[in-house]
């Protein structure tokens, strides 16, 4: 019975992100709306984790089920993709690579970030000489 209410929980933030979306025009998808929505209730306290954690776990275990619809459609282009696979395939390889090294960058930056915060003696560069 928990799994049939939280997948009413999740189903009632998808609505009204979804609904919050339209109405107000907010240039943003409603699925992503509702989901900062459940995350900000679920920090606030408003909604406990014990609510939603078993639906959530059943749904993660089936994803797969929500990927047919994809690839079925995907199954669909499969002349224009002949016609020119490397593009696609550039795609498929750079794409994950930029990210991949963008994020790493953008640790890197943070925990450098965080250790000169926490150790105030480490030098930084533009600081002015003591007289």
């Amino acid at each position: 019975m928990k799994i049939v209410q939280g997948i009413l929980i999740l189903l009632a933030f998808y609505g009204v992100g979804t609904l919050a979306s339209k109405w107000l025009h907010i240039p943003m998808p409603g699925n992503l709306l509702g989901m900062l929505l459940l995350t900000l209730c679920l920090c606030m306290g408003w909604i406990r984790m014990d609510w939603v954690e078993q639906a959530s776990a059943f749904l993660i275990r089936h994803m797969m089920l929500f990927f047919v619809p994809i690839i079925v459609g995907v199954a669909s282009y499969m002349n224009w993709i002949a016609k020119d696979p490397w593009s696609i395939l550039a795609a498929l390889v750079v794409g994950p690579l930029v990210v991949m090294l963008v994020s790493g960058r953008v640790v890197q930056w943070y925990l450098n970030r965080s250790k000169q915060k926490a150790d105030p003696s480490v030098s930084r560069e533009g600081r002015a000489l003591d007289a």
